[in-house]
């Protein structure tokens, strides 16, 4: 897999065009920006790590996370996400351009893994309920769909356009943000999530929430950035994965192994394969 393949340049840089335009439109009062401790560690020790776009992140002495901080507030997040250019972009032109590519080359691997999951555990004689968290543009739906292990397939999804258009493909959508979730809205064997820690304003709140969503015994399948990645290290502040205010939080392995134990998790496997650092670099 190739960058180009799931990120085409021009698509790619009209998104980040529009997500600094953003910057002015949203965010322009930083006087409302809230100062955060290490999302992954919880630790107040840090230094300066980089500047971009005139929003700072500090890295943490403890674990080496990379963090957005002072951060928009939640307000300011829930109306950037529901208002935004880029976030409109994101949702229409560049999934639509992309969507083949992309389910052949993330979403179909990503849903045997899903799959390898229910195969490991003893629900086979109960009907197993799959819950994806920032379910976007539906694509892993489709494709979890498509393998019929699951019972059920239930996404969550903030987002009021993304929600409606996964409703229009037959999926059941809950359009809240995972933390507003109850346990009276679902109960899942198995969670998946791709690509949303990096986004949340407060990872260890979202990740207890997803928590709760899950029944004994249930398991989390996440995927995200990690301050590790070679992309990251080489490029810094000059990565186009690390862009705010999309991108808040980028943990260390190490501090994603503090995060999951704060939040009451017990952490079965951690991987790091970095498909894609040595072409982005």
């Amino acid at each position: 897999m190739k960058e180009i393949d799931i990120r085409p340049a021009d698509l790619f840089n009209e998104f980040l065009k529009l997500s600094v335009d953003d910057i002015n439109t949203f965010f322009a009062d930083k006087s409302l920006f809230k100062h955060v401790r290490c999302p992954g560690c919880d630790s107040n020790v840090s230094h300066h790590g980089l500047t971009k776009y005139d929003f700072t992140y500090l890295q943490c002495l403890v674990c080496g996370s990379l963090y957005c901080s002072p951060r928009p507030n939640i307000g300011q997040l829930e109306e950037f996400y529901q208002n935004a250019k880029s976030v409109e972009f994101w949702a229409t032109h560049f999934y639509q351009e992309t969507a083949d590519a992309r389910k052949k080359l993330m979403f179909r691997p990503r849903a045997m893994l899903a799959a390898d999951l229910f195969s490991e555990n003893v629900w086979i004689d109960q009907d197993v309920e799959l819950l994806d968290v920032g379910s976007g543009y539906g694509m892993f739906l489709d494709e979890v769909k498509r393998i019929g292990k699951f019972n059920s397939i239930v996404g969550i999804e903030p987002n009021e356009q993304f929600a409606q258009i996964c409703r229009e493909r037959g999926f059941h959508i809950i359009n809240k943000y995972a933390e507003d979730i109850t346990a009276d809205d679902v109960s899942a064997n198995i969670a998946t999530c791709f690509e949303v820690l990096e986004h949340v304003y407060d990872p260890c709140t979202f990740l207890r929430k997803v928590q709760k969503a899950l029944c004994v015994g249930g398991k989390l399948l996440l995927t995200t950035l990690t301050a590790n990645g070679f992309d990251i290290q080489v490029l810094w502040q000059h990565s186009k994965s690390l862009t705010p205010p999309h991108h808040l939080n980028i943990l260390s392995v190490e501090g994603m192994r503090h995060l999951f134990e704060r939040s009451g998790y017990r952490i079965l496997e951690i991987e790091t394969p970095g498909k894609l650092d040595v072409d982005i670099v």
